[in-house]
Parts: structure tokens; C-alpha cells; sequence
């Protein structure tokens, strides 16, 4: 092969000048750096083979796939794509995306500032998508709805620690995020309020929201209203059922089709069922109370995962699993005690992604992974001093 192309080398060559003129050393040097050309070529189409069929470099399988996410799914600005500069956060939101197939960031605040930026973690990295749209707020509502296909966001509050009148600035907007960008949705809403409460009903096709809180003339009121919105209007359900409350976990159970509830504080732990029509409390489910805990639901197990929170006075990095029927405790290893953290499950690698939170003094960066079995660090930002400045 390679006489070959040395052959229909020097024919061009032949037809193209005059070879009694053509200096002979150009003519070596010539061939040299074609056999040079030729010969690596051949090696990187072995080397990238063997690669692809090991399946050994995941570096580079991460790069293609991120690339591929760039130029087919997002279109994002280049800049956004070479950025991996997701630090600390607190009092933002996770949801997973079943159709990009990745784990999707919203809002919270770092240790010195509020953001509304949006963010992606495809198992490797975290990658920006926007940071533009919302304005900036912590304690979000966040969900993906699975059936219209786009990202659905409600509510929040413009401070973190905020003083004085800051302390009020509670909303009741509404954004959808698809085709790559945020669009406001005018549309009647639940009233302005943080700490809420959503998660996606595939069962029925409808986000459910609960709860939250928002401060008027100084004190804080806590809600207890139950809401739907089926991808056209909200609709207020149900003044009934849990206690006004903020700060509680939420998650939709796909296997008996249910949202269940979870939040407690000292010693009373509740968990609550909504059915599309009413609350029900499963009594047996009564555990230790545990306040801004975080929870997702594994569909591998069938079970709900939760995590963290704030317990008798003191933070706590506790792992609990839910049958349906009962909380067993499975875990007192893995991420440091915090709350303010959140969680989403991932289908398509089978485990939950725990990200950020706070232990009062220092906000946290690390990205965790629950598979199952076991907690799984997957990418370490050290902790940052929390500024205080009243953001």
C-alpha cells in the first residue's frame, strides 16, 4: 500500500513540474513528510478503533458526547460550553431531563450573591446553558414536565439572608425553558412565595405544587395550599391536608402513583400522600422529624431516597430509603451534614445526583452520586466561606 502511494506520489509530481529542474533533496524531504502524514494518520484511525471498542477513554467519550450536546441539542454560545466554573450553591433546585439525559441547575446563591443561571451535569461535568431569563432568586419551585417536554419554573425569593425590607422581595413569576431559552408565561398564578414545594405527576400529567412561605409586616407566613398546573392554567386543589409548612421534600412515586410528601421537626416526622384529590398521612411512616432534607425517588429500587436536613437543632447528613410503608435509615456515610442541598435521579445512569447546600458557616461544591449501594464523589469544589453582606 504504501509503494503504492509512493508510486502516484511521484507520477503527480512527474506531470506537475519538470524533473530535470526539480531539486532532488525537496524531492526526499517531500516524501518524507508525506510517509510522516500518511503513517500517523493510519495510527489514529487504529488508536481511536481500539478506543471506541475497549471503551477505555472516557475522557474523550465525554468530550464527543458534550460536543455532540453543543452543535445538536443546545446550541449554546461557545463560551458558555468551554465554561466549567460551577462552584458553590445554596437554595437552588435540581430536575432531571429525560430527553437531553442530563441533570439541570437553577438558581441559589454562592457564597456571596443570588444567580439565575442555568446549568447541566451530564455525568462528567457541569456545563452553563444560560444565564439569562429569570432574574436572579433562591428557593425556586423547579420540575420537568415529561409530557410537554420543557423545563417549569415558579416563584422564589430575590435574597438569601437578606435585611429589611429585602426580606419581602417574594415572587410569583412563572418560565418555561425550551428550544434553549427561557420564556415568561403570563398567565394567573399561586400567590408569591419561597420554599415551595413541586414535583411532576406522570401519572396524571400535572405538576403539583405545595406549601412555601412569604413574610408580610415582619412575620413569615407559612402556606399549605395545594396547586396543579396541566400545561395551560393553574388550579388551586386543596386548602387541606398537611399543615402550612415551608422547607419540605417532595417527590412523585411512579410505581403507585403518588407525590409523597416528607417534613418534620424534633421528633415528629410526616409523610404525606397526594392522590390527585386529597392528603392522606401514612401513619406508619412516622419517623424523626428532619426540616429542608432533599429527596428523589430511584426508580431502579423503587424507592424514595432522602437526604440531609435540619434535625434536633443540629444539621445532619442522614440517608433514608421509603417503601411505600415505612423510613429505613441506610446510610450515616458520604456527603458532609448540610441542608439547603437538592438532589434529582438520573434514569439513564441509575443514580441520584446530590449537589451543594450549606452547614450555616460554609457553602458547599460537591457533587455527589448515590448508586444504590453506596455514596460516590464525583467531582470536589472546597466549601466557600459564606460572605456575609446581606445577599
Amino acid at each position: 500500500m504504501l509503494e503504492r502511494y509512493l508510486k502516484m506520489l511521484f507520477s503527480k509530481i512527474n506531470k506537475l513540474f519538470d524533473f530535470s529542474v526539480f531539486n532532488f533533496a525537496a524531492l526526499i524531504i517531500l516524501i518524507a513528510v508525506s510517509l510522516v502524514i500518511f503513517l500517523y494518520s493510519q495510527d489514529y484511525i487504529n488508536s481511536n478503533t481500539n478506543e471506541n471498542l475497549t471503551g477505555n477513554n472516557n475522557s474523550r467519550k465525554s468530550d464527543l458526547m458534550l460536543s455532540a450536546l453543543t452543535t445538536n441539542e443546545f446550541n449554546f454560545k461557545k463560551e458558555y460550553f468551554s465554561k466549567d466554573s460551577l462552584t458553590v450553591r445554596n437554595a437552588h433546585v435540581l430536575v432531571y431531563n429525560p430527553d437531553k439525559q442530563i441533570v439541570m441547575l437553577f438558581g441559589g446563591a454562592d457564597e456571596s450573591q443570588v444567580l439565575g443561571d442555568l446549568w447541566a451535569w451530564d455525568g462528567e461535568k457541569w456545563f452553563c446553558l444560560s444565564n439569562k431569563g429569570p432574574s436572579p432568586r433562591t428557593f425556586p419551585a423547579l420540575s420537568y414536565d415529561i409530557t410537554r417536554k420543557q423545563l417549569v419554573l415558579f416563584g422564589g425569593n430575590k435574597v438569601l439572608f437578606g435585611t429589611g425590607e429585602e426580606k419581602n422581595n417574594f415572587l410569583n413569576d412563572m418560565w418555561i425553558w425550551n428550544n434553549n431559552s427561557w420564556h415568561e408565561i403570563h398567565t394567573p398564578t399561586p400567590s408569591a412565595r419561597a420554599e415551595a414545594s413541586m414535583a411532576y405527576d406522570s401519572d396524571r400529567q400535572r405538576i403539583v405544587l405545595f406549601g412555601g412561605y412569604r413574610n408580610e409586616n415582619g412575620e413569615r407566613i407559612r402556606l399549605g395550599d395545594t396547586w396543579e398546573w396541566d400545561g395551560q392554567k393553574w388550579e388551586q386543589k386543596s386548602s387541606e391536608g398537611p399543615e402550612p409548612r415551608n422547607g419540605t421534600a417532595m417527590a412523585f412515586d411512579p410505581f403507585n402513583k403518588k407525590t409523597i410528601l416528607f417534613w418534620g421537626s424534633n421528633d415528629s416526622g410526616q409523610t404525606w400522600e397526594w392522590d390527585g384529590k386529597k392528603w392522606e398521612q401514612i401513619n406508619s411512616a412516622d419517623t424523626l422529624g428532619c426540616f429542608n432534607s432533599t429527596m428523589a425517588y430511584d426508580t431502579k429500587t423503587h424507592s424514595l431516597i432522602r437526604f440531609g436536613g435540619w434535625a434536633k437543632g443540629n444539621r445532619v447528613n442522614d440517608t433514608w430509603s421509603y417503601n411505600g410503608d415505612r423510613w429505613i435509615k441506610i446510610s450515616s456515610e458520604g456527603p458532609a451534614a448540610r441542608n439547603h442541598a437538592s438532589m434529582a435521579y438520573d434514569s439513564k445512569r441509575n443514580v441520584i445526583v446530590l449537589f451543594g447546600g450549606h452547614d450555616g458557616d460554609h457553602v458547599f461544591g460537591d457533587t455527589w452520586e448515590w448508586n444504590g449501594k453506596k455514596w460516590l464523589l464525583r467531582k470536589n469544589i472546597p466549601p466557600r466561606l459564606r460572605v456575609n453582606n446581606s445577599h
